[in-house]
């Protein structure tokens, strides 16, 4: 079992997260909390702080919330 402790940029159910990523292009998005990134709270302390300066998708981040999270991962072997 493994267990995710942390923050996650939150907006109607749904995470912030790179939806694609295969080596040429990066798409960020809401997605899934299940497949979306953990961050520390340490560090992450604005939905803003997911991204980079000045980057296109800070206006959308604000429209969401870090909320605490945890995501307990099981594997069964059948």
């Amino acid at each position: 079992m493994k267990i995710e402790k942390g923050v996650m940029v939150m907006k109607d159910g749904l995470a912030w997260g790179c939806k694609i990523a295969d080596g040429q292009i990066t798409v960020n998005g809401w997605m899934k909390p299940e497949d979306a990134p953990i961050h520390n709270p340490k560090f992450c302390l604005d939905p803003t702080y997911v991204t980079y300066k000045n980057s296109p998708d800070i206006e959308e981040l604000l429209t969401g919330k870090l909320v605490a999270v945890e995501r307990t991962t099981t594997v069964r072997l059948v």
